[in-house]
């Protein structure tokens, strides 16, 4: 168990790196957006040529409010943050409370598979209608994604390649996942967002129903013996101080 939670710390620093350096990235972005924005109203021609180019900004913004939405969500489970009506658990016994948590934390990792599910069949679902803005006419009267066209069509029809975009997709690809645009390619962190939700919400249950060998789960709410030891002694220790 302790190599696990180990493996769930290192999972969590991951998760709080990326979440941090997306929301750094929405922030800058939303930044120079908006600075082009008031130079553009303000006459200044290269600043509407910069803003054409922005025109990804705003589902970059969408899309990325998404990862900081389901990374928070994820780092929320993983410290046991999320949100819970646990009242019941709460005013309940050690042993009661391990068979809540453990009924609770179960059946909420199976809704987040069932979700996972759900969410996946629907990004795929929408990957295979390629719009036509990445879609290319072959020379035998077939169609192609831009990034799987031959570089002969593409040169032939003065196109080129999403290269960041386009690397991602044959990454995916490997396992299966071909995003049709990159706004359909940030929509696939929900399902592994949910799967690493439901796998903790599932061990969280199973070690609630294995503490019942030690008695059950404490009151939360409870201090440990050693801190409350500390507590105790902190005024006695302030008194002897006084008095001296």
């Amino acid at each position: 168990m302790e190599l696990l939670r180990r493996i769930d710390r290192g999972i969590s620093r991951g998760e709080a790196f990326l979440a941090t350096a997306v929301l750094l990235g929405m922030i800058v972005v939303a930044a120079l957006q908006a600075g082009l924005r008031n130079l553009t109203n303000l006459g200044v021609s290269w600043a509407n040529e910069a803003l054409a180019n922005f025109a990804w900004a705003d589902q970059f913004l969408q899309k990325g409010t998404l990862w900081v939405a389901f990374l928070g969500a994820s780092l929320a489970v993983s410290s046991n943050k999320h949100i819970a009506i646990d009242i019941l658990a709460r005013l309940s016994g050690r042993k009661t409370r391990a068979v809540i948590v453990g009924i609770t934390s179960i059946a909420a990792g199976i809704v987040c598979i069932a979700f996972a599910r759900v969410f996946f069949m629907s990004i795929m679902n929408i990957a295979s209608d390629i719009p036509l803005s990445y879609e290319i006419l072959l020379p035998d009267g077939g169609r192609a994604h831009l990034c799987d066209a031959p570089a002969a069509v593409l040169a032939e029809q003065g196109l080129s390649r999403p290269g960041l975009f386009c690397g991602i997709r044959n990454f995916l690809a490997i396992f299966d996942v071909a995003p049709a645009t990159p706004e359909n390619g940030m929509q696939m962190i929900i399902p592994p967002a949910l799967l690493l939700m439901a796998v903790r919400f599932l061990f969280k249950g199973v070690g609630a129903f294995l503490s019942l060998r030690n008695g059950g789960l404490p009151d939360p709410d409870d201090a440990p013996v050693g801190v409350q030891a500390e507590a105790s002694a902190a005024p006695a220790s302030a008194n002897r101080t006084e008095e001296s």
